[in-house]
């Protein structure tokens, strides 16, 4: 569901310049030009203007899978236990009309060394918060109170007609007590580089998503930034149409403002795109999925 907000200036530590394209290649990695095999009957949309073709959240919840995104469901929010299906009780207390919080499922590149570095085990989740810029770590039991502790607006929530009664599961928020000493902190230090790889919710990205990780992945090492951005893949966001999808949140995010949403990037986009937005901190505006207007 799009969900209005009210329109406001932010101001962040980045100053966002704009450009109209991307920079071209400078060198070939051996994954540069590698072009992907889109079924016919999927066609990319390369007509549209990208602008405003995404429902940037305010606040974005990306959870540390222990399941690659290329093997996740359609729906992410149909795993039984999981947080995206659990969360969906307290809704009411995040998704108003001033706040838009978005629920997704990333696998980093190195996903594994990073569960390993926060103690991740024996039920324990480790979620990334934008943008608060907090790396958080809590039992699933304690869900409500991370909703409540983290997410929770009191602005009036979102009314929709045509939504289902809320059931006797849902929760108010006077219903629940945060206790801190449930919750590890952590800030986050890194740039973070996503691609969209849900496979099976739409099969351009899972087909162009592992080339541009592999791009990535060789642009970085060439520029000697491997150790400091994150990378790896995120669950659907929307516009499989304008696959390829790349997200990036720099490290000194302050508000959904320093949410950079792309479209339409293949391989031989990212050497630019490292360039010109994630060193340069540019705004390449036929790519980008935002509005324009905020950056002006």
């Amino acid at each position: 569901m799009f969900i209005h907000r009210i329109p406001k200036r932010f101001y962040s530590r980045i100053n966002w310049k704009l450009q109209e394209s991307c920079g071209v290649p400078q060198y070939d990695t051996g994954c540069t030009y590698c072009q992907a095999d889109i079924p016919s009957d999927l066609p990319i949309d390369y007509e549209t203007s990208l602008t405003r073709t995404s429902a940037v959240p305010t606040k974005h919840v990306m959870i540390l899978s222990q399941t690659p995104v290329n093997k996740l469901p359609s729906k992410i929010e149909l795993i039984p236990g999981s947080i995206p299906n659990e969360i969906i009780k307290y809704k009411k207390l995040y998704q108003t009309n001033t706040q838009r919080v978005l629920i997704s499922n990333i696998f980093l590149n190195n996903q594994k060394s990073v569960l390993d570095n926060y103690g991740v085990s024996g039920g324990k989740q480790l979620v990334m918060l934008y943008p608060d810029m907090k790396i958080i770590k809590f039992q699933m039991n304690h869900l409500d109170q991370f909703v409540q502790k983290y997410l929770f607006s009191k602005q009036e929530p979102v009314y929709n007609p045509f939504a289902p009664a809320a059931t006797d599961d849902s929760k108010d928020s006077d219903d629940i007590i945060v206790e801190d000493e449930n919750f590890e902190e952590f800030s986050i230090d890194k740039d973070m580089i996503l691609t969209c790889g849900h496979k099976a919710r739409d099969l351009r990205c899972g087909i162009i998503s592992p080339l541009l990780l592999n791009e990535i992945d060789s642009v970085l090492k060439k520029k000697n930034m491997e150790d400091d951005v994150y990378v790896g893949e995120i669950s659907h966001i929307g516009g499989h149409a304008y696959a390829g999808n790349l997200l990036y949140y720099p490290k000194d995010c302050e508000s959904d403002r320093d949410f950079i949403w792309y479209g339409r990037v293949f391989p031989d986009k990212i050497q630019g795109i490292i360039d010109d937005t994630v060193i340069d901190k540019s705004i390449i505006k036929n790519l980008f999925r935002g509005d324009v207007d905020r950056y002006l």
